[in-house]
């Protein structure tokens, strides 16, 4: 199964994070930004910038933003999250994708129906996706985002063919 990575700020605001800016490029003001989207454009609609992207450079894109023009204006958002409105993000066309903001707060049901808990983060870390799971009772557990391990996902909840 794959997923478009974004993080969600807040389930109130619907506001998902898709990139970080990570420094300045330059001295003419352009910074380097860290995409966490597959489609860059996205970038171009974020809500607190009006930001012109230029080019790849590596895995950041370098870009322009409306007001900043000098390398010490670049260093001082250094750090600065990217924010996009939930309902500016294009709809899926694969039923095997999904925005980590969609699995967060889903129930997870056993393949008989009985309560597994709900999904409360998903990670990769490098080796695969991972659905942190707090059951009804006991600790949180990590169980791999594979479709052996979630063989259907609903509207609602997530079918999980194993359980803690």
């Amino acid at each position: 199964m794959a997923f478009v990575r974004f993080v969600v700020k807040t389930k109130m605001t619907k506001r998902i994070c898709i990139g970080k800016i990570t420094g300045p490029h330059g001295v003419k003001g352009l910074v380097k930004i860290l995409p966490y989207c597959e489609d860059i454009t996205l970038l171009e609609q974020v809500e607190d910038f009006e930001i012109t992207l230029k080019n790849p450079s590596g895995k950041y894109m370098l870009a322009e933003i409306e007001g900043i023009n000098t390398r010490e204006a670049a260093e001082d958002i250094a750090g600065t999250e990217l924010w996009i409105s939930r309902d500016k993000l294009p709809d899926i066309s694969d039923e095997d994708a999904f925005y980590i903001e969609d699995l967060v707060g889903l129930k997870a049901v056993d393949t008989d129906g009985k309560d597994a808990g709900t999904v409360i983060a998903v990670y990769n870390f490098g080796a695969g996706d991972l659905l942190e799971i707090k059951p009804p009772a006991g600790e949180a557990y990590l169980l791999p985002f594979t479709k052996d391990n979630v063989p259907e996902i609903e509207e609602a909840r997530l079918i999980i063919a194993c359980a803690e």
